[in-house]
Parts: structure tokens; sequence; C-alpha cells
């Protein structure tokens, strides 16, 4: 990898201007909390009595793009559905995977039950996209070979019956709710399923033999309609039959669908003619030419911050007090309404292309300010902490990703911890008393892009004069 190390260095004594440098940084919401005391990073100067100054450091940081390899998709709770079209990273279309599932200790319709309706429900959680005064496409397809138990990735496809499809409709989808909608199950599936129930046929005899007959599900959307859609797998999802009996007034239900179902998404990316197409290999750090780089989820694109400049600053410094390290990643480009990027990125440390992993093979990030960076193994070597991560915030208003990382940085300075480069990662920060079991990248395909040149840290530090 051919990195350009720069360093933008721009030294100021703050004696005389605090009061403009304070009100700044008070302006800055954060994570850890605003700051509302000055004396909480140390800059409560008398300019007349000490000899101490208080000075800035601006490094802006060079950016890369890698594509994670082996991107897990299998039994992350989501289907995620459709796709869309970016100028950095091309086409992208995602397709669902699921088993059904039913009560095998339910009661199953009588053979004097008479069918109602039958319908293909989807809960849509999250909604990406844009043009919502069109309706949205969707297509059911019945797959023709076993969700095994394994792990399925990114890359991961079954074969399915393309020309048929169980059910299919459009729908008018409103951004920032839970979209709940149905469409009619395929009439001549619906009576072949509803016979099945009535006659009580062994393929209801128990899980294992339902798949045999009928091994899942496959959902598509029309990626050329630029929206994505995460439906959670569960009773929201799925096939409902209705039925009753010649006395009844009302309808019995027969939910058939994805609860504690195995699932997996398939993730197809066509980036040719875009600054991402020389992209072919995973693991591998590429400088994407353009001014432009970005993240982009369901695909496992990450954006890795090259942070040897940093590295070099801490080595030129000695005897220094850190008041507050901020990295700030924005604004970002402009984006249209309903496709908002994600909320929080944490910073997993990376090596090569890599994620870094500790000495028992867990992926190392950036913790929480105020939080150890840091401990001892058995051996007594310092191995970084990993118990409480940091994330970078987005500010809607500024698009604007940032957040405080001093004492990761204090932690290199004075402690030890290992220096590596950054991977930005999208997902909710996990710690101790808010422990993160889902993974956010590999639920949607959200994305944010970036001018390379607007990705920097700001250093305000003290030291004896």
């Amino acid at each position: 990898m051919n990195k350009t190390s720069f360093l933008k260095a721009i030294t100021i004594s703050i004696q005389t201007l605090q009061g403009k440098f304070l009100g700044a940084l008070c302006s800055i919401v954060i994570f850890a909390g605003a700051c509302s005391d000055p004396s909480e990073i140390g800059l409560v100067l008398d300019p007349g009595s000490n000899q101490i100054g208080v000075f800035y450091e601006e490094i802006p940081l060079s950016s890369f793009l890698v594509l994670e390899d082996s991107f897990n998709t299998t039994n992350q709770s989501r289907l995620v559905v459709g796709g869309d079209h970016s100028d950095l990273f091309g086409t992208t279309e995602s397709i669902g995977y699921s088993r059904l599932s039913f009560n095998p200790n339910g009661v199953l319709p009588e053979d004097n039950a008479i069918f109602d309706s039958a319908i293909f429900a989807f809960n849509i959680v999250d909604l990406i996209g844009e043009d919502f005064d069109e309706a949205k496409e969707f297509k059911v397809h019945r797959l023709l070979e076993a969700i095994e138990d394994t792990t399925y990735y990114s890359f991961s496809s079954l074969d399915f019956n393309m020309e048929e499809t169980l059910a299919e409709g459009s729908f008018l989808l409103t951004p920032d709710t839970v979209n709940q909608v149905s469409m009619d199950l395929n009439e001549d599936f619906a009576a072949e399923l509803f016979g099945k129930l009535t006659s009580q046929d062994p393929v209801f005899d128990n899980i294992f033999a339902f798949r045999e007959y009928f091994p899942g599900i496959v959902i598509k959307g029309n990626p050329d309609q630029n929206t994505s859609v995460s439906m959670a797998i569960g009773s929201g999802t799925g096939i409902t039959m209705y039925y009753h009996y010649e006395d009844d007034t009302v309808s019995t239900a027969y939910p058939i669908n994805t609860i504690q179902s195995r699932h997996f998404n398939q993730v197809i990316s066509d980036r040719q003619g875009t600054p991402t197409e020389v992209i072919t290999e995973t693991n591998v750090v590429y400088n994407v030419a353009g001014d432009k780089v970005g993240v982009k989820a369901g695909l496992g694109m990450m954006t890795q911050l090259d942070m040897s400049p940093l590295h070099e600053f801490l080595d030129t410094l000695e005897n220094v007090t850190f008041n507050q390290i901020l990295l700030e990643v924005g604004p970002v480009d402009e984006y249209p309404e309903g496709k908002n990027p994600y909320g929080a990125l944490v910073m997993y440390f990376a090596d090569g292309g890599e994620y870094y992993r500790r000495f028992d093979g867990v992926k190392v990030a950036v913790q929480g300010e105020n939080n150890s960076q840091t401990g001892l193994d058995q051996d007594g070597n310092i191995v970084p902490i990993t118990s409480n991560q940091n994330g970078l915030a987005f500010n809607t208003e500024t698009r604007v990703y940032s957040n405080q990382i001093t004492s990761y940085v204090d932690a290199m300075y004075r402690s030890g911890l290992v220096k590596t480069d950054l991977f930005l990662y999208p997902n909710t920060p996990s710690t101790e008393s808010g422990v993160v079991t889902f993974d956010a990248f590999k639920r949607s395909l959200k994305e944010f892009v970036v001018d390379k040149d607007q990705i920097k840290m700001k250093i305000y530090y003290s030291k004896i004069r």
C-alpha cells in the first residue's frame, strides 16, 4: 500500500484567544457529553501568572477503501431487500433468503375447514430510498434447495424459481416508520398448501418434513427504484392462511412465518465505471481515484484511516498534557431525505486491510472517553481493553461525524497502546452497560460519501514553556 503521509501543523498560543476557543469547544456535542466547565479540559489559565501554553494541531488523515472479507450475513434478524445506485459504489442489490416455520404443536385445520384467503406479509422496520410517491415493487419466490445449518456470506446464493412468484405487489411506503404490508398468496400455491394442512399431510408432522417439501423463500425488490428495505424476521414476515368452519362468524389464522428461521442476505455489486471498480480483492487497502471515499453497508465496504501522521506527531512531543482531541469526518455529501447515514461509527483497529486482533482473537476498537484503553495480560504485557467502545456521532445538521478520542491518543502516548490505522464501521458502540448484540453494518444498504480532505484530527494540548 502506498500511503501519502502528511501533517498540517497549526501551532497557536491560546493565552489571548481562550474565550473564542472555549466557546467553539463547548458547542460540540459528543457521546461523552458536551463540555460545560472549561476546567474539565484544563484550559482555565491565568496569562499573567503561569508558564503553561495551550496549543492546537490540526492533522489531516489520508483515507482508503477496504472490502471486508467473509462478510457474514447469516441470522442478522433482517432480510435486506432492494437496491440502489451511487456514483461511488455503483449499483447494489440485496436479496433475502429465509426458511419458514410453523408451530408443530399447533392445531391444524380439519378436513371440513373452508378456505378464506392467504397472504404474504412483510414487517418493514427500516426503509432507505427516495421518490416515496412511487409504489415500490416486491416479489416472493420459492427456494429450490435447502438453507443448510452453515454460515452464509454476502456473496452466497441458492437456486430459486425465478419464473414463478409465490406473491408479488407494489406499495406506497412511508419513511421513518414501520411499514406492515401484505399481498395475496399465489392462488395455486395457496390451494396446495391449504390442501396439505386440511388433509393432515405428513409434511406438517415436523419442521424437518416441512422443509423437505418447502425449503424456503427468496424476496427480491427492484434495484432500479433506488430503494431498499430491512424486513424483521419473525411473526410479521411470512404466510398467513385464513379459514373458517360452517358456523363460524370470523376466520381463524394459521401462520407459517420466519420466526426463529435461518436466513441470510445475498448482495450483488456492480461497480463497473466507478472509482471503486478497482476493488476486486478483500482485505486489501485501495487508494481509489478521485476525491471521494465512503462506507457502504451490506456490501462490507469500509473506510480505513491512515493514522501514521498522528503517530509521527506524538513522537515529536515531550512533557505535554492533552486537553481535548477530536476526530472529525465530514461534512459528508448531501443525501436525499430517506437516505440518512448511520448515526454512529465504531473505530476498529486496522492492520494492513484486516482487523487488528488482540492475543485472544477479539477485534479491538477505540474505547470511550474516561475509560481505560489498556490493561495487562497474564504475563504482564500491555494489551488493549475491548469492553467499552467509543464511536463517532453523526450530527444531522452539520453532516459531520465527530467525537473525542483524547483517552485513546493519551494511551498511545503514555501507556504503550499499540499504534494502528482505524476502520470506520457503522454500528452502535457496545459497552459494559449497553451490550450491542446486532451488527447494523449487515442489516441495510445505508451509505455515506465524504471528500478525502474532510477527515481530520484536532488536538488541543498544553506544555510547559
